[in-house]
């Protein structure tokens, strides 16, 4: 039975900026059905923490896409707060945003409400062939390609309590994809948490606090390039990789290119090897099989619904703001998910990256996945859109599924929902 944890966070706290836009929709959990209204109440708040008595307000309404609703400037000297009305007809997420100008500075939020999100689909329709596609995909890698996998010892990460470990896959072209796994010292068995990172150039050690609660971490970038000693040069390394990249293909980066086809976009070897990297893990014989667990934000909640649906050991998933989700969310006339793929592709490539972009969507992973899962979606979030989020939780076939919203949350997590998913739920026995 789906369950739905409504409205944890509703604003982001007035006090962060000293000057602000708040806005509230006239539903508590900004929750409605097709065709009724929402009313959106806007307020402008000054450094004094008072309402601002001049300047104008422009509020603008859409459904997180290209229809407009309303575009409405009101005159703060005739009034603050303000209200603004709009609907939607069909499943999707009504966008409010207000924007000002106080003194030298421009203010601006975002507000989405949501019209029966329980009923939205995907942009594509699942390929026919999907399933197909990448059982075959996984057993061609390991017909051809030896996992051959390196796993080296870090000492100066390792403690009385966690080895840490370096660890590489191959996986096809000569490629691999890289990582770090945290094991506790003891005989286990122990619970295993996989996780990919958010976009940008990835890590570059292994995070060993998990590991230290009785958790076999691993992590694994999306990058096949092995991992710099620091920050630093891992974004030398990572923007190499674009400038390369950008040559080859023309798209901007990384998550964009090669997309004329499946088996030369990006990720398409990156998730044949991260997912045996998970088999890696998996056969183990110090873990509890039970508790084969992910947690991943933004593309690394994108990956969630990928491995979770491809790779059969994952017993729990934990989900937030998921990335590579509805990427052809413009076929049903609003934003796609991040990283808008054929948006960003040549304009000569774009009809085969359509055809592409299917096989690569979190919603038609998601169809496959089973156990339990809890996901998170922000109703402000302008990189992974909450229509698009709610498009891959749909397709999850689990009875044992929920999904917490981010009331006015933009492209980020509050430490509130990982409290409540991770802690109070993905980790409880």
């Amino acid at each position: 039975m789906k369950k739905l944890l409504l409205g944890l966070c509703a604003l982001l706290p007035a006090l962060a900026l000293a000057q602000s836009v708040e806005i509230v929709a006239d539903h508590s959990n900004a929750v409605y059905a097709c065709g009724a209204p929402a009313t959106f109440t806007v307020r402008v708040v000054g450094a004094d923490q008072q309402s601002v008595k001049a300047g104008h307000l422009a509020v603008n309404l859409s459904n997180f896409g290209p229809q407009v609703i309303t575009n409405a400037v009101f005159d703060l000297a005739k009034g603050n707060p303000v209200t603004c009305t709009g609907k939607l007809a069909q499943p999707g997420i009504l966008k409010c945003v207000a924007s000002v100008k106080i003194g030298t500075n421009n203010c601006r939020n975002v507000f989405g409400a949501a019209y029966s999100p329980e009923k939205i689909v995907a942009g594509s329709q699942r390929p026919a062939d999907f399933d197909a596609f990448w059982d075959a995909a996984v057993k061609k890698l390991d017909a051809e390609v030896p996992p051959d996998a390196r796993v080296e010892r870090l000492d100066k990460q390792s403690t009385d309590k966690v080895d840490a470990f370096r660890v590489s896959f191959a996986t096809f072209d000569n490629l691999r994809v890289y990582g770090f796994l945290s094991v506790p010292k003891g005989k286990g068995p122990f619970g295993v948490l996989v996780n990919v990172p958010g976009a940008g150039p990835g890590v570059t050690g292994p995070n060993t606090s998990l590991a230290a609660r009785g958790l076999i971490h691993l992590v694994m970038n999306v990058h096949p390039f092995e991992p710099a000693a620091n920050a630093d040069g891992q974004k030398q390394l990572y923007d190499a990789q674009d400038k390369r990249l950008n040559a080859q293909y023309g798209a901007p980066r990384y998550c964009q290119s090669g997309a004329a086809s499946r088996e030369t976009y990006f990720y398409y070897r990156i998730i044949l090897g991260i997912n045996r990297a998970v088999n890696f893990v998996a056969a183990r014989p110090d873990v509890e099989k039970m508790r084969f667990f992910y947690s991943g934000t933004s593309q690394g909640g994108g990956f969630g619904f990928i491995l979770c649906g491809l790779n059969k050991h994952f017993t729990r998933g934990a989900i937030y703001v998921p990335a590579i989700t509805d990427l052809l969310g413009f076929q049903q006339g609003r934003d796609s998910g991040w990283p808008k793929l054929t948006e960003n592709v040549k304009p000569e490539d774009k009809a085969a990256a359509i055809k592409v972009a299917p096989y690569f969507d979190g919603a038609h992973f998601a169809a496959r996945i089973t156990f339990p899962v809890r996901v998170a979606v922000g109703f402000s979030d302008e990189t992974c859109p909450p229509a698009a989020v709610y498009a891959g939780y749909n397709a999850v076939r689990s009875h044992d599924k929920a999904i917490v919203h981010g009331l006015g949350m933009p492209h980020k997590v509050y430490p509130a929902i990982y409290d409540q998913i991770d802690n109070k739920w993905l980790f409880a026995k």
